[in-house]
Order: structure tokens, then C-alpha cells, then sequence
């Protein structure tokens, strides 16, 4: 099974949030392995990262993707296997030397979201992405 880690800054998403991020994980379990890992701040953060993984961070001034330009970036590792990690930065953003490591910087919007948001909109679109490349019915 695919592999696709997380690793977001701060804390998890409490109230109606949880239970949204608790449904989109049940369906990315259909197509992936989802290691979602929590820390405090970015302090050795690089440190925790796969060296052997894609390392998408989450950035404001990062490229925008439409959702089948995102999934054709998730097909072409899933294809190379090479595992992706994701991070999303805290209330203060990421250390310039873990935006440097990035292999790609994503912007999910142009607009300043709360960390929950991002966390919900993240799950949506990989999701999304996945029934993208294996052609079920969610995006249309």
C-alpha cells in the first residue's frame, strides 16, 4: 500500500473538525497507509523526515494545482515509489531551511486559513486525488 506521511506543527483538530479529519482518513485508508505524526514546533523537524521521501511542504507563496494537476503528482510517485511526506507548518509558518529542503511548496489557497482548515482541506484533496487516478465517481 501506498505510503503518505503528515506531519503538521501545532495541534489536531478538536470538535466538528475531528470527526471530519476521522471520515476523510477511513476513506484514504482505501488507497493509502496514512502516518499523520503531531509535533510541537519545527525544531529538528528535517530530522524526522524520510530522507528516500517526496517532501511536499504547505505554503502560502507555494504553486497552486488544480486537483488533477495534484493527482497527477501523486500518481507519478505512487508509479516511482516513492513515498511523499507532507508538512503543515504552525500558526508562525516553517523555518526557511525546511521550506528550502521542500521538493515542492503547495499552496492550498491564496487566502490565510486557520491550521484546521488546512489540515480538512489537505485530507479532501488527497482524497480526491486518489479517486482521481483509480477513476471512481467522487470527482467530477
Amino acid at each position: 500500500m501506498y505510503q503518505i506521511d503528515l506531519i503538521t506543527i501545532g495541534d489536531l483538530p478538536r470538535g466538528a473538525f475531528q470527526e471530519i479529519r476521522a471520515e476523510y482518513q477511513k476513506f484514504l485508508g482505501k488507497y493509502t497507509a496514512l502516518n499523520h505524526r503531531v509535533l510541537k514546533s519545527d525544531e529538528r523537524l528535517l530530522n524526522r523526515v524520510n530522507p528516500d521521501h517526496f517532501l511536499v511542504v504547505l505554503e502560502a507563496t507555494g504553486i497552486n494545482l488544480t486537483s488533477e494537476a495534484f493527482a497527477d503528482v501523486l500518481k507519478q510517485k505512487i508509479d516511482l515509489g516513492q513515498p511523499i511526506t507532507f508538512i503543515i507548518g504552525g500558526a508562525h509558518g516553517l523555518s526557511p531551511e525546511i521550506k528550502a529542503a521542500a521538493h515542492l511548496k503547495l499552496s492550498l489557497s491564496a487566502m490565510t486559513t486557520t491550521h484546521d482548515l488546512a489540515q480538512l482541506f489537505l485530507f479532501e484533496q488527497l482524497f480526491r486525488a486518489f479517486t482521481i487516478i483509480h477513476g471512481t465517481g467522487y470527482h467530477k
